[in-house]
């Protein structure tokens, strides 16, 4: 009995040992594992991933930096991809694999042109290393430079400069005459003089300081537009025509542009509850699929819910493609009618959005929208 018991023991002792060896050389295969991995890994570091440029000039133009990194893993390295957060910043890296242990370079540019004020700048590194992403920074303060006359005055009629072929108005009512002043530039040697000619509609008056312009100076064209006489709605574009003693482009063709909307005084809330109101009942109608050269109608309901009489004023479409129809401008409180447009689809292609704005006497929403949709097929 007792030698039988020793046995189990021997064997338990002997199993016990195994085991643990077992143990041992998995973990040990496992470590290796681990080690081996992490010493063949491509590894990249940039000792420096943040650059501050500091003060720049804007005329200076553009500013680079270069930024190291190292492969310190043990196998190759390769950048996919440098991309900078915005057109401003421009990258230039190394196409090629980087072997254990060299340096590679990459190089940002900045350009300060248009961009006065602090800025920050970001690249993103793609490489198939670790980390697989990293994130450069470059920033800095750019001192605005000196406005040119170009700058200032960037269209040129002969020897005289404008800031636009466009003298904008922009939303204007009718409640009385608008006057607006548009500088412009003598950028020659010579005198210019202006002509007694000019060439603009009624409502529009225009008034020269000064008449002759002494080499590089400036003068300005006051232009009075008289919104009742023109007796419009909308975006309106007139052209104008200046003339000098210039031997070359003596006249000067510039349009005079702006949106008019018809004015109403302040009202009370009991006036306004009087007030006429322009309802429609669906404002928007899609034809779906149609065929190029169709001619397609759509009828859109109006209705005045206000008490005083509505006046449908103007309707103006957005292309001549459009034909609007309207029986009668006048309506009655609770009165109703409808507007008809026809669109031609001729010459059109593709997904179309088309827009009649019809004007009215609504003091609440004096322009009002109706929008066209279809799909045409060539």
């Amino acid at each position: 009995m007792f030698n039988f018991a020793l046995l189990i023991k021997n064997e338990f002792m002997k199993n016990n040992h195994l085991l643990r060896n077992t143990i041992s050389i998995v973990f040990a295969f496992f470590f290796h594992n681990f080690i081996f991995a992490q010493q063949n890994e491509n590894k990249i570091i940039f000792p420096e991933e943040s650059y501050n440029f500091g003060t720049l000039q804007e005329s200076d133009g553009e500013v680079q930096h270069t930024f190291k990194f190292v492969n310190v893993g043990s196998d190759s390295l390769k950048l996919v991809d440098v991309q900078s957060s915005c057109g401003c910043t421009t990258p230039y890296w190394e196409k090629t694999a980087l072997l254990p242990g060299d340096t590679g370079r990459i190089v940002v540019a900045f350009n300060p042109l248009n961009k006065p004020g602090g800025f920050e700048k970001t690249v993103t590194v793609t490489s198939n290393g670790t980390p697989p992403i990293s994130l450069l920074t470059i920033s800095g303060f750019v001192e605005p430079r000196s406005l040119t006359i170009e700058d200032k005055l960037p269209f040129a009629i002969g020897d005289l400069r404008f800031k636009s072929q466009y003298l904008n108005f922009g939303t204007i009512t009718t409640e009385k005459p608008v006057q607006k002043s548009f500088a412009f530039y003598n950028q020659s040697e010579d005198t210019i003089s202006f002509l007694e000619r000019q060439v603009a509609g009624d409502f529009i008056q225009l008034q020269l300081s000064p008449k002759v312009v002494p080499p590089k100076s400036y003068g300005q064209l006051m232009v009075t537009y008289l919104t009742k006489k023109r007796n419009d709605f909308g975006f309106l574009n007139d052209q104008i025509m200046l003339f000098t003693d210039e031997d070359k482009d003596h006249y000067k063709a510039l349009s005079i542009i702006a949106t008019v909307m018809e004015y109403f005084p302040p009202m009370t809330e009991r006036e306004l509850a009087r007030a006429p109101r322009l309802q429609v009942e669906e404002d928007t109608y899609d034809f779906g699929h149609v065929n190029v050269g169709e001619v397609l109608t759509h009828s859109f309901l109006i209705q005045n819910t206000g008490k005083d009489k509505l006046n449908i004023r103007k309707m103006k479409p957005t292309c001549n493609c459009l034909q609007t129809e309207l029986k009668e401008r006048d309506f009655k409180g609770g009165s109703t009618g409808e507007i008809k447009v026809t669109f031609d689809t001729a010459g059109t292609g593709g997904s179309q959005v088309k827009r009649v704005t019809v004007f009215s006497n609504d003091p609440r929403k004096p322009a009002k929208d109706l929008i066209l949709k279809a799909y045409v097929r060539e």
